[in-house]
Order: C-alpha cells, then sequence, then structure tokens
C-alpha cells in the first residue's frame, strides 16, 4: 500500500466511524438506516466538531505513515497537518478525501469504499 492510499483510508475509516458514533448518539441507528435528509441533519448538530475531531484521530496515524512521532501536539492547525503529511502531494491527497468525505455527507451519504 502507498502512502497516499493509506493516507486516503486514514481519513476514509474517520469519517465513517464518526457518521457512524454521530447517527447512533442523535437517531439510535446506523447511519445507513437513516435518510439522506436525516443523516445529514444529524452531522450538521456537530459540523463544527468535525475539525477538531478530524485532526485529533489523523495527526497520529498520519504521522505514523511518514515515521514521525505520534505526539499531538497542543494546538494542531492546517500548517501542522501540511507539516505532518510531509509533502503537498500527500497533504493534497488528505484534503482531497476530506473534501470528498465531508461533500458527501452534506448531501447526507456516506461515501463507500472497497
Amino acid at each position: 500500500m502507498t502512502k497516499e492510499e493509506a493516507i486516503r483510508d486514514v481519513v476514509n475509516m474517520f469519517f465513517r466511524e464518526y457518521t457512524r458514533k454521530i447517527a447512533l448518539s442523535e437517531t439510535g441507528k446506523m447511519p445507513e438506516q437513516l435518510e439522506p435528509k436525516t443523516l445529514k441533519q444529524a452531522m450538521l448538530e456537530h459540523y463544527e466538531e468535525v475539525a477538531t475531531e478530524f485532526h485529533l484521530a489523523v495527526y497520529p496515524k498520519i504521522a505514523e505513515i511518514n515515521g514521525l512521532s505520534q505526539e499531538i501536539p497542543n494546538e494542531i492547525t492546517p500548517d501542522t497537518m501540511r507539516d505532518i503529511c510531509v509533502s503537498e502531494a500527500l497533504f493534497n491527497v488528505m484534503a482531497d478525501a476530506y473534501r470528498q468525505n465531508f461533500m458527501s455527507l452534506l448531501q447526507g451519504k456516506i461515501l463507500t469504499f472497497l
């Protein structure tokens, strides 16, 4: 598996698990059981938390992929994420996967990957 594939998998897994957690806590149902409108509304209730949760969850995993320290800094910013990705290309892979997943959630859907 390439670093690009590993980072994409980390991002996709975060969104699957985060969406599952929110759907269960808000509705008691798995995301796949919800109508798109209901899923979208549940996720919008947690809109402001997504970036922080994302950074905390994926930072150590991307660090591990790149052979760096997995210690989470006190503050994680987009620049910190850019640094942990090591290259602009890997940062773009992460950012593109984030955007794809986030846009899907705004449509009330979960991206599915093999």
